[in-house]
């Protein structure tokens, strides 16, 4: 990986962490039946199942049977995933119009 950008990285994983606070706690309201119909934390419920998306629809069988900590491990990877794949674009954008 040439010129790898760190803060770049950490910026946009902490980004997408940010994402999956409110879109989480909306997919938990969504479950439970108390979100509403609020277009905004409808779509942040919706957003939950792509934020979700290498771990946990993968690894399922092995995220049920972790528990807590398990499950939210593998968020934190999902992020980390996400800020990497949006370091990757942003440096391959910034390579093609150098």
């Amino acid at each position: 990986m040439k010129k790898f950008s760190k803060s770049t990285f950490i910026i946009s994983t902490i980004a997408f962490g940010l994402l999956l606070v409110p879109s989480f706690l909306a997919a938990f309201g969504e479950d439970e039946g108390t979100l509403g119909t609020n277009i905004i934390w409808v779509t942040f419920a919706k957003l939950f199942y792509v934020l979700r998306f290498p771990t946990h629809t993968l690894l399922w069988t092995l995220i049920c049977k972790g528990g807590a900590t398990i499950y939210f491990s593998g968020l934190l990877i999902n992020c980390m995933f996400y800020g990497l794949l949006t370091e990757r674009l942003i440096s391959l954008f910034k390579t093609k119009t150098s």
